[in-house]
């Protein structure tokens, strides 16, 4: 099983993001088929203006290269986007040797974009794994703040915004953890989302978000599967706990993440580990690892191209081209 990674540069939606909704518009069409109801565009404007309006500019341009399609243009809003199967994912925080996020995203190979992103969308330059075009996974801003997201372990849905939207809104307007802590408060998640924030002191945070609760954040350095007064998941809480018992020393970590017991290969269940991202918030650098093998990024020094990474049971992803 393989996956191709690209790292792209677009400060401003263009020919890649064109390119992109249109690779995804019969998938995006598939997907909210199955939603109660599409919002439409008129809507979905509204709601990004009303929550978002620093994205506006950016979903207009969006909502234009995805034409007369409601279903794109809500799934490029992410608004009120049905189920998905979730996914895992550890992430854990570190002061030392220097503030330091490491993180496992745990998927299955043919469900995630593999878009490495730089962009300068509202006047903030963001780094991070892209999804669904609009969103992130995971990444870095130019104020030094990191952010992570994971599935929260409980099967609720609401109405609200999808977290990659959520992910990558942080990113564009927070400047500190008082910032992302607004942020995660104010705007309305669809499903149960965990999310690991970390500025360039080290200090970090963690969001249980969910459409059913109001949101609970507090101070904290790893986060997994599961939230408040639920109980967890084996895998989660052993995730967890192998997370929490770390050394406070992501040099000591990384193996545990990259090759260790947190790196997972149970692919066909949806739960293999596809990258281990190490997020240096000072430095506003992120290092994309698969095995042995390290893709180093940052807002200042970034490299467009491609990795090809192979996938197999019993192994930790490696490189193939």
């Amino acid at each position: 099983m393989e996956k191709l990674f690209r790292a792209v540069d677009e400060p401003v939606p263009g020919p890649f993001s064109r390119q992109a909704i249109e690779e995804s518009r019969d998938f995006l069409r598939g997907w909210y088929a199955k939603a109660e109801r599409i919002p439409p565009p008129e809507e979905c404007r509204r709601r990004v203006a009303a929550t978002m309006p620093e994205m506006l500019p950016v979903f207009d341009i969006l909502a234009e290269m995805a034409g007369d399609d409601p279903a794109v243009i809500a799934a490029l809003a992410a608004i009120d986007p049905p189920p998905l199967i979730p996914a895992g994912c550890t992430v854990r925080a570190f002061t030392a040797p220097r503030a330091t996020m490491l993180r496992n995203y745990d998927f299955h190979p043919d469900a995630t974009s593999g878009t490495i992103l730089r962009t300068d969308w509202a006047g903030t330059r963001v780094l991070g794994m892209g999804e669904g075009v609009s969103g992130l996974l995971d990444g870095v801003n130019e104020h030094g703040l990191a952010a992570a997201l994971t599935f929260g372990g409980r099967h609720v849905y609401g109405r609200g915004f999808g977290i990659i939207l959520i992910i990558r809104y942080l990113l564009q307007v927070a400047r500190d953890l008082k910032d992302a802590a607004e942020v995660l408060r104010r705007v309305p998640c669809v499903w149960a989302h965990n999310v690991l924030v970390q500025d360039s002191s080290g200090r970090s945070i963690r969001a249980e978000l969910a459409p059913d609760r109001a949101p609970l954040i507090v101070e904290a350095a790893a986060v997994t599967n599961h939230q408040a007064e639920v109980e967890p998941g084996e895998s989660s809480l052993w995730r967890f706990e192998t997370a929490c018992m770390l050394p406070d020393d992501a040099d000591t970590a990384r193996e545990v993440f990259v090759a260790g017991k947190l790196c997972l290969d149970d692919y066909d269940g949806w739960l293999g580990t596809l990258y281990t991202a190490e997020y240096h918030p000072a430095d506003r650098a992120v290092g994309f690892r698969w095995g042995g093998e390290v893709w180093e990024q940052s807002l200042d020094r970034f490299e467009e191209g491609s990795r090809r990474i192979a996938y197999d049971v019993g192994a930790v992803p490696r490189l193939v081209a």
